[in-house]
């Protein structure tokens, strides 16, 4: 399955486990995804194609449901002079409801249980409507079960057909991570030895400070002249700081710088994730500036156009991230729709991005 990882976090609570060479701790934090078609993708318009299988009905008639619900325009074809539209296939391969045998557990006087199991397994594939290119492929798996217990007889089985549609719902909540974003709990290895201030950012680090965080960790990695061990790892602190904030560019150039931690499995999955998101924004800027000229390009001048493409400050970001000329997305910005947000706390996320001052002022004229 392809995945859109960002690079940022959020705190949860600190768990403390400390290395002897190095100061070491871990955060336990909750690591925020965005859509797996990014959310611009998600303002597309969507071709619900071929479902087969058993279930396919009821499974498609409740993704279809869903994508409406969530303001995803369904269209029977592609429309004329509209580019951006994706097609959503999906393959189920299982979808029963099974009673499990008679369960008499232990204890006097003994609990009878009745437990019924149901399983949803399918595959779907999401592909540009125009270029015919796979833009995810996602596996969906539920396996739901419910029991009832009675202490006297054998009780009634739970209804198949009411796991059947609990396991429905489980596999629908994963498709959202399509156009929805979505949260998994991970740890987070920061470095915070007593040289080069290293403690310092790890407590504003705690504190959700990231504005804080980043300011220290550059000026720390810039100015320790401590041993290498702990130069390399003001490095790294410094490129965690730069994920938080998403700038994944610089986040791996200061991993890059990381010496004598650069065998570590720390630095290695921090490079991999970084490299990975990095890769998925390049490939969603060509996207949107294809569909662009296409659209342009399709477009006569009394009948303008759009992509479709609802604009967010996360799809600048990306933009921004992919290396997509600075040019070409303020005349995006001007053309497409948009969901901005510009308080005082998202400007400051633009700007630790790596957005540029004249895009944003674009963001702040077209909202």
């Amino acid at each position: 399955m392809r995945r859109c990882y960002r690079c940022s976090f959020i705190l949860l609570l600190p768990l403390i486990a400390t290395s002897p060479a190095i100061g070491q701790k871990k955060l336990q934090v909750k690591m925020p995804h965005p859509a797996i078609l990014g959310e611009g993708i998600a303002g597309a318009r969507v071709i619900l194609g071929q479902v087969t299988g058993r279930c396919a009905k009821e499974f498609s008639s409740l993704l279809g449901q869903d994508l409406l619900a969530h303001g995803i325009p369904l269209v029977a074809q592609a429309e004329p002079g509209v580019t951006a539209v994706v097609t959503i296939s999906i393959d189920i391969s299982e979808c029963q409801a099974l009673p499990d045998p008679p369960i008499i557990g232990s204890g006097l006087p003994a609990t009878h249980i009745s437990r019924t199991v149901g399983h949803f397994l399918a595959t779907l594939h999401v592909k540009d409507w125009a270029s015919g290119e796979e833009l995810a492929m996602q596996s969906l798996r539920a396996d739901p079960a419910r029991q009832n217990e009675s202490s006297s007889t054998q009780p009634e089985w739970p209804a198949p057909a009411d796991l059947m549609g609990i396991a429905r719902l489980q596999a629908l909540g994963q498709t959202r991570r399509l156009y929805e974003p979505w949260i998994d709990a991970e740890e987070v290895s920061f470095m915070d030895d007593k040289d080069c201030n290293l403690r310092a950012e790890f407590d504003l680090f705690k504190a959700a400070d990231y504005k804080g965080l980043l300011k220290a960790a550059l000026a720390n990695a810039e100015s320790c002249h401590a041993n290498a061990k702990t130069v390399a790892a003001a490095w790294y602190d410094l490129g965690i700081a730069y994920m938080v904030v998403q700038n994944y560019n610089h986040a791996l150039e200061a991993f890059d710088k990381t010496g004598k931690l650069r065998d570590s499995r720390l630095v290695t999955d921090a490079v991999a994730q970084c490299q990975t998101n990095k890769s998925l924004a390049q490939a969603l800027a060509r996207r949107v500036v294809a569909w662009e000229k296409q659209t342009q390009k399709d477009t006569q001048p009394a009948k303008p156009v759009r992509t479709g493409i609802i604009f967010t400050n996360d799809l600048v970001i990306r933009l921004v991230q992919g290396n997509v000329a600075d040019e070409d997305i303020l005349k995006l910005i001007a053309t497409e729709p948009n969901r901005f947000a510009l308080g005082d706390d998202d400007l400051l996320k633009l700007k630790q991005a790596g957005v540029p001052d004249a895009i944003v002022a674009a963001m702040q004229k077209n909202t």
